[in-house]
């Protein structure tokens, strides 16, 4: 490997085995051999307002076990919302995700840049909501030493972002000066982004990449390859840049989930290179 050429760390979403219990979901992705996984809150045992102090401890077990390194995806809310009461569960929802975030000694949250919630609110409205939203959620951030990762959301008719600045402008405006964009794929696809051009447009602010592909209709949360994105562009943009991000496998269930899940690292690894991470080899925050 060329000296001085930083290394992407790879990373599978417990989304993958979204029908199991999370602790099951996280054993499964860890004899899989992969030590950076993200705790989805919609999986069952992870409610953010009921989970269990024995499958924390759990959770907990299985990282000093397996030297596992975790981000939590907090449950689906709409940061953009309009309702009064809407928005006040989807403060209590993050906020509630990142006292989760304490107890598991996590340091990085997703954080929604969310969708229209009608269509009489435009996409600068919906902004306008949004930067409330994230300016309560990322004053409990900070205060917790918990780093936020905006992600693009919002497409179709529920488009919040006219173009990948406005991400950038969330960010700035809105945030901790320590949060990091999250590049999802398929939401980029979904707003008739360019994904490559996205990657080179948000570093070096960019800390994580949802990595999924679709056909460009729906978010289907296929397998890399079994859609319509340029993997090669992305990729080799990120690896170009000597990007040291986390490079997040986010497939849905599906059948052969280890085999997917191989196929999709297969491709990574024929267009990075030696530029990322075999699973494993990794546990420090990225």
């Amino acid at each position: 490997m060329e000296a001085g050429i930083e290394l992407m760390e790879l990373g599978v979403s417990t989304l993958l085995f979204s029908s199991h219990h999370i602790v099951d979901a996280v054993r499964e992705i860890a004899r899989l051999g992969h030590r950076r996984i993200e705790l989805f809150c919609e999986l069952a045992g992870l409610d953010v307002d009921t989970v269990e102090d024995a499958t924390v401890r759990r959770l907990s077990d299985l990282a000093e076990e397996f030297r596992l390194n975790y981000s939590i995806h907090p449950p689906l809310v709409n940061t953009a919302a309009l309702d009064e009461g809407e928005r006040a569960v989807a403060i209590h929802k993050y906020r509630a995700a990142l006292a989760l975030s304490g107890r598991l000694g996590i340091r990085d949250m997703v954080i929604h840049s969310g969708h229209r919630p009608c269509r009489q609110v435009n996409a600068e409205q919906s902004r306008a909501l949004a930067r409330g939203i994230l300016r309560a959620v990322g004053e409990t951030a900070t205060n917790a030493g918990v780093r936020l990762l905006l992600e693009n959301t919002g497409w179709h008719e529920h488009a919040i972002l006219d173009t990948p600045d406005d991400l950038l402008e969330l960010a700035e405006s809105a945030c901790p000066p320590d949060t990091g964009l999250l590049l999802d794929t398929g939401h980029a696809v979904l707003q008739h982004f360019d994904v490559g051009e996205c990657a080179r447009m948000w570093l070096p602010r960019l800390a994580q990449v949802h990595a999924h592909d679709n056909n460009g209709e729906f978010d289907d949360h296929l397998p890399l390859g079994e859609g319509v994105i340029d993997w090669s562009s992305l990729i080799g943009a990120l690896a170009g840049a000597g990007w040291d991000g986390v490079f997040m496998l986010e497939l849905g269930a599906c059948t052969d989930a280890a085999g997917r899940l191989a196929e999709s690292l297969d491709l990574v690894a024929k267009y990075a290179g030696a530029r990322c991470e075999a699973p494993g080899m990794r546990t420090g925050n990225a």
